[in-house]
């Protein structure tokens, strides 16, 4: 999981204000800042913390400042179809645009069956079951993906020549928790590797590589070099696939054509392309037949006989339902080199980090 596992607690509605607060300041509008930081804590709640305010919030405040993305929406359909779209996002907030494709490809859903809708010339957009999850309440399947900047060689190279190129699936069940996957194509993503070398964590064998090509288990050795695909010349497939779905067929950056990693990058926008879909279930099956199915495949999965050791067998997804239960309960573990981050960044907009 690409979370933290120590820090200083935080109660999810305070960093939740202050977020809000923060990105006000920098010239977000209200109704913006709520969706953006709630998009953010839900990632951090549910142990996401690659993607939540942990690692994103002071990159996108920075970018927003020197001007490399727009803090103000200005969305544009320029393609339109019963069951697709394409949204031009004019280098705006990458959850703002997301929300609006996720939604569109809901509502086209209802009346189509399936629907796809893609945003071009956007910004990262988070943790991507955010947006696959929004189907989940309207009954349906839902799924996301978008493409990064390079840090994958393809298999038998040792030039980055693609993203992590993450994708969700959110698929509803009965009593039974959803099943939500999701991933990057590489073994982790790479803000799990810049947390490990903000708190000079040494990583797990196999996640990374230097910049030769050898594996390597030094976090900044890692940042430098290359991440390694999930299942070798099968995750560099998938990557690419994602890569030319979201980047070449969208007409935005892809591969080797990103001006650079967010945090590295403050002169340019990124150009990031995202793709979002809907399925309606009752297109293919009732919906109780569906829902009932899925609570019987689920539970055939979770009560499969256990290997020697192992106490408990998990869904895509479970892990996080209940993570989010206790950091609700708890709180949010920021590491401490975060926290004077943060208390930095709430100095020099006038937004002091509230109390642990």
């Amino acid at each position: 999981m690409a979370g933290v596992d120590s820090g200083v607690r935080f109660s999810a509605p305070k960093l939740r204000s202050w977020t809000e607060a923060i990105f006000q300041k920098v010239g977000v509008s209200g109704e913006d800042a709520v969706l953006l930081t709630d998009s953010l804590i839900e990632a951090n709640l549910r142990g996401v913390d690659t993607h939540g305010i942990t690692r994103m919030l002071c990159v996108y405040v920075k970018r927003m400042q020197v001007g490399v993305v727009n803090p103000k929406t200005q969305l544009q359909v320029v393609r339109e179809h019963a069951s697709t779209a394409l949204i031009h996002c004019k280098n705006g907030i990458g959850q703002v645009a997301s929300n609006v494709a996720m939604r569109m490809a809901i509502e086209k859903a209802k009346k189509t069956g399936v629907a796809f809708v893609a945003t071009t010339h956007s910004n990262h957009y988070g943790a991507a079951a955010y947006w696959a999850m929004m189907a989940l309440d309207h009954g349906m399947i839902g799924l996301s993906s978008t493409n990064a900047p390079a840090v994958v060689a393809p298999t038998g190279g040792r030039t980055p020549m693609l993203g992590t190129n993450p994708f969700a699936v959110a698929i509803p069940a009965g009593q039974e928790q959803p099943m939500v996957l999701d991933l990057a194509t590489t073994v982790v993503a790479r803000g799990r590797i810049l947390l490990h070398a903000k708190q000079d964590k040494p990583l797990e064998p196999g996640w990374a590589f230097d910049e030769l090509g050898r594996p390597t288990v030094d976090p900044h050795a890692a940042v430098k070099g290359l991440l390694a695909p999930i299942g070798g010349y099968k995750g560099y497939g998938i990557a690419l696939a994602i890569d030319l779905l979201c980047g070449v067929m969208t007409g935005s950056n892809y591969g080797t054509h990103f001006p650079g990693f967010l945090a590295d990058n403050m002169t340019e926008p990124t150009d990031v392309g995202s793709i979002f879909a809907a399925l309606n279930v009752e297109s293919f099956m009732d919906a109780p037949e569906f829902k009932a199915g899925m609570d019987k495949a689920i539970r055939e999965i979770k009560t499969s006989v256990k290997a020697d050791g192992v106490k408990r067998i998990y869904i895509p997804g479970e892990i996080e339902f209940e993570t989010k239960a206790e950091r609700l309960k708890n709180g949010i573990p920021i590491p401490e080199a975060v926290v004077k981050d943060f208390v930095a960044l709430g100095n020099e907009l006038g937004v002091p980090l509230p109390t642990a």
